[in-house]
């Protein structure tokens, strides 16, 4: 399932993003994952829309959606069917600005976004992808978990500059990328947006215990109004196959 593995470039989302330095610990106990009917009631406020396993890494606390990512991923946490052909978990929903969903992060973060989609993906790969031209290996065999989190899109290039700005100071991480997101806006000014594909910027967090997370912002080259996709991205280092 190698085409799997080419999508773990993508990065994850969200227009308003909190994030909050508290310490895991005091917030891991939300978690709860022998609650699965007041978690699917919940959620119901939010049409939430689920088809799988109940997930063992979520629970609804006090009207937040609520993942656990310092566990050890596996299809049970992420609610995937793991005998489906696609091994996919996606949690959508269509309330206007989003509902309410919370990561803790390995390391103590926790990051709040309001979000649209919340999406894990499976992918196994028996064979390690190497260079043909050197040799070296690029990606190793293995199980690979990926999250991909889409929030309410930005609309104008203000907003989603403005937007971008915003998670990068929530996370800690440098401002250098806003100013090649507005090197790109500047110069789609001067291109065809039918013949141009999207563009964008990203910044990651530091890699905690096996797993990257890291933020982006996308749009397509528009003379007069482009919207703004900005995402947050998961992915954890490979695990053996079973």
């Amino acid at each position: 399932m190698g085409a799997g593995r080419a999508s773990r470039g993508r990065v994850g989302v969200g227009a308003g993003v909190v994030v909050m330095s508290l310490l895991v610990a005091g917030c891991a106990a939300a978690v709860d994952p022998s609650r699965p009917e007041a978690a699917a009631t919940d959620r119901a406020a939010y049409d939430v829309d689920h088809h799988g396993p109940h997930p063992t890494g979520m629970v609804i606390d006090d009207g937040m959606e609520v993942w656990d990512l310092t566990i050890p991923p596996t299809t049970a946490a992420f609610g995937i069917d793991p005998d489906d052909t696609v091994m996919v978990g996606a949690y959508s929903s269509s309330t206007p600005g989003g509902r309410p969903v919370r990561f803790l992060l390995p390391g103590g973060e926790v990051v709040d976004v309001r979000a649209n989609e919340v999406v894990f993906e499976l992918s196994e790969d028996d064979r390690a992808i190497t260079s043909r031209a050197t040799g070296e290996e690029l990606s190793p065999a293995g199980r690979f978990f990926d999250l991909r989190v889409d929030a309410p899109a930005a609309q104008g290039a203000e907003a989603g500059v403005a937007a971008y700005r915003k998670a990068l100071q929530e996370l800690g991480l440098p401002d250098d990328t806003v100013s090649e997101l507005q090197e790109q806006i500047e110069h789609a000014a001067s291109v065809d947006p039918l013949d141009s594909p999207r563009v964008g910027v990203s910044a990651s967090l530091p890699k905690t215990d096996g797993f990257r997370f890291s933020v982006s912002t996308a749009f397509r080259p528009d003379r007069d109004d482009p919207t703004f996709l900005l995402e947050f991205h998961g992915a954890w280092d490979p695990l053996p196959l079973s």
